[in-house]
């Protein structure tokens, strides 16, 4: 379970990257050397030592070079006092967002402990925080793991219960090797940073909430994800415990279903880890399980896949399969309006559905729910099939 967040603050934060290689060069300018970017760039998410570690190999200057770090902060000092801290656009939002949500928050960053207190008091965001942590109070700076740890270890949270949102990858690396789920913030200003490491990569906080964290946290550690709500119905992912009761709620389907023959219980077992990569966690859909709040039942299926039609046209495929014991109550309306609206938050413009001329009661239901037949056929389908499609944007 999600308990805390850590931020990297440096280039997640405020956007500082820039300053600092800033502040660098004019601190090596004034000693009669040109700093490079190429040979700083490794630097980027890690401490002060590390980047004198870089100096000395490429330009033989001391690691202990007192003078040059003094250089260097009375340079930063001077450009803060005149332009501030470069906020990144949705802080104060994302931060507020994330605490209503009820997530605890810590930062975890290479700069200095008093520093990390300097920005964060002046942009007015302390109050979130309850844990500042710096990369000078460990060991190791990043890309080793140390101040996640720490982070994590001050907090009282396993690293299992943690999410990390880091810029560089040095953090992306630490927020691996420490075992956290790492969502990346492509910063443009913090150079090129290969994110690869992260398992989800975000271009800015405008959506980011703590239902897209819980996801992305769920989606790191291969747990089933809620999808979205209903009055009586909870829509998650589907977990290897469930393929059964999947499988025997297949088993009921009749003639007029457009669904073939399930596989055995053995192929879907060893066929759902690279469906639960591909589907839940590369593409964000899938089939999904219907779970009565009440009673923790399983009452059904439902979700959307991805689809080629007839060799070139990409579409978005609604289906749906009640648990025949559970007909007849309402469920299918219910999780399929759900399904529609989640469609409709996710910026989705079309979903279809295909449905037998037979199947009187799935046409009946997607009618009411806003389908509209088209005329269109899939090339393999047999003549009695009928097309219909949902226009989200209405």
């Amino acid at each position: 379970m999600l308990k805390g967040i850590i931020f990297d603050m440096d280039g997640v934060l405020i956007n500082s990257e820039p300053v600092h290689y800033r502040v660098w060069k004019q601190a090596l300018a004034a000693r009669g050397i040109e700093l490079d970017y190429e040979i700083y760039k490794p630097c980027i998410g890690s401490t002060n030592g590390f980047l004198m570690d870089i100096l000395h190999d490429n330009y033989g200057i001391s690691r202990d070079d007192k003078e040059l770090v003094e250089t260097m902060e009375q340079i930063k000092k001077k450009i803060i006092a005149e332009e501030g801290f470069p906020m990144i656009e949705g802080v104060p939002q994302l931060l507020g967002r994330l605490k209503d949500s009820g997530y605890r928050l810590a930062i975890a960053s290479s700069s200095p402990l008093a520093y990390i207190r300097q920005v964060v008091t002046s942009l007015g965001i302390d109050g979130y925080f309850e844990l500042l942590v710096s990369g000078e109070q460990v060991k190791n700076p990043k890309p080793a793991p140390d101040v996640f740890l720490e982070a994590a270890r001050q907090m009282k949270l396993d690293p299992e219960e943690c999410l990390i949102l880091e810029d560089s990858s040095n953090g992306c690396r630490a927020a691996k090797a420490a075992g956290i789920v790492c969502c990346a913030y492509f910063n443009p200003d913090s150079g090129k940073q290969d994110l690869s490491p992260a398992d989800v990569v975000i271009e800015g906080y405008e959506e980011i909430d703590g239902a897209f964290l819980e996801k992305v946290y769920c989606h790191g550690r291969h747990l089933p994800a809620l999808v979205c709500e209903t009055k009586r119905l909870r829509i998650r992912e589907m977990t290897e415990q469930d393929i059964p009761k999947m499988m025997e709620i297949t088993s009921q389907g009749t003639p007029d279903t457009a669904e073939g023959m399930a596989k055995s219980l053995e192929e879907e077992l060893e066929a759902f880890p690279s469906y639960r990569k591909y589907m839940y966690e590369m593409c964000d859909m899938g089939y999904w399980v219907l779970e009565e709040k009440e009673s923790g039942m399983i009452v059904g299926r439902a979700g959307v896949e991805p689809k080629i039609w007839n060799h070139n046209s990409s579409v978005v495929e609604l289906g749906y399969l009640i648990d025949e014991k559970h007909r007849g109550k309402g469920f299918a309306y219910e999780a399929c309006r759900g399904i529609l609206e989640e469609a409709k938050r996710r910026g989705a413009v079309y979903l279809y559905c295909r449905i037998r001329s037979a199947n009187l009661a799935s046409k009946k239901l997607a009618r009411k729910l806003g389908f509209s037949k088209i005329d269109y056929r899939l090339e393999d389908d047999s003549e009695d099939m009928e097309v219909y499609r949902y226009t989200c944007s209405e």
